[in-house]
């Protein structure tokens, strides 16, 4: 069975950066196609800070996706039984995402993975969504 990359993390869902990559993920993990390098990060990591913001369990996502409901259907079902942010709490999650990596505590990864990669003169990729990206060949 052929793997495959998840959704890119830029995606909205709403007004939500990452949770449609959270989905997508745990569908792809469902269907037996996500590719291995992603299986260690399953629910924790950025999927976590994604259900620590919205006060839901990531086993209640991976149920609600078994069950088949869209990314909005999840989406509103966090809202109703786990916490809908404020506007103000959306900005700062979109932002703290986007830049994640960029001179903050995650900079030293992006430079080792850079490294491994032997992506060092890739100047341009600054945050971890930029890596996403880079390496799922959307950019």
């Amino acid at each position: 069975m052929k793997t495959e990359f998840p959704e890119s993390a830029y995606t909205e869902t709403e007004r939500l950066v990452y949770f449609a990559r959270m989905c997508n993920k745990a569908r792809l993990m469902l269907e037996g196609k996500l590719h291995s390098d992603y299986h260690p990060y399953i629910g924790v990591g950025f999927d976590g800070r994604c259900c620590r913001l919205l006060k839901v369990s990531y086993e209640d996502i991976k149920r609600l996706v078994a069950e088949g409901k869209t990314d909005d259907e999840i989406l509103e079902w966090c809202y109703s039984n786990g916490y809908r942010p404020t506007d103000d709490e959306v900005f700062v999650w979109n932002l703290f995402m986007i830049k994640r990596g960029w001179r903050d505590d995650d900079s030293e990864y992006i430079a080792t993975a850079k490294k491994e990669l032997g992506l060092e003169d890739k100047v341009e990729l600054l945050t971890l969504f930029d890596l996403f990206e880079y390496e799922e060949e959307r950019r």
